[in-house]
């Protein structure tokens, strides 16, 4: 049997040591005959760009070179309980147990550990789900009030008419930050200069064809 014990702490400095978590580690696999092999990450939780030992750890685990993953906590490992759910079923379609040090009967290599373990994936998801309708909730009420800003979500969608438009830019001497005044006056809406200029461009139209078919700038 072989382990891999994975510690991490956030900073060397204010008395953060990885030997408080690894000495435990150790002795454990000691009692228990396990070779073991040592991950060790000096980095915040949610930092997995830098989480260097912990993505050779989860590599090593697709090559089958360990049996169990052992750590001091669950929150030296993982970020959430989500987190911790999808890299237990990882580590599971790896054939790899998990065992947690600190946190008594969570271990996925006994019928116990694994309800608790359950238990806690339930909470994951009721976790997820719980911020899901949060997330909808927020962006109902956001398009029926606005945004905290007193914008609308989204980008709404105006039907104005291209004559009108080009009639609002030789009004105002061909100004689009002018004419988008006059169409927002007009059409009760809250176009941007750079609308304005996007509808000229996609018509092809030169500014010259549309003085002229529109009227003068005069």
């Amino acid at each position: 049997m072989k382990a891999a014990i994975y510690a991490r702490v956030s900073t060397l400095d204010k008395d953060q040591n990885p030997e408080v978590q690894l000495q435990p580690m150790r002795e454990y696999c000691i009692s228990m005959t396990w070779a073991y092999q040592e991950y060790v990450d000096t980095v915040p939780a949610a930092d997995f760009e830098h989480r260097t030992a912990w993505n050779r750890m989860m590599k090593d685990a697709s090559l089958r070179k360990f049996d169990v993953v052992l750590v001091w906590k669950l929150d030296r490992a993982f970020r959430s309980l989500i987190h911790a759910k999808n890299t237990v079923d990882t580590l599971r379609r790896y054939g790899i147990h998990f065992r947690s040090l600190g946190d008594p009967g969570i271990d996925t290599n006994t019928p116990n550990g694994e309800l608790l373990f359950n238990i806690l994936a339930a909470f994951a998801q009721y976790e997820k789900d719980i911020i899901a309708q949060r997330v909808a909730a927020g962006m109902e009420y956001a398009r029926l009030h606005g945004t905290r800003s007193g914008s609308p979500i989204g980008r709404p969608s105006y039907n104005i008419p291209f004559a009108n438009i080009c009639k609002a830019l030789i009004r105002t001497n061909w100004s689009y930050s002018g004419a988008a005044k006059l169409i927002n006056q007009e059409f009760k809406t809250r176009v941007s200069p750079a609308f304005i200029f996007t509808r000229v461009k996609r018509s092809g139209k030169t500014r010259e064809e549309i003085i002229q078919e529109y009227g003068s700038s005069e």
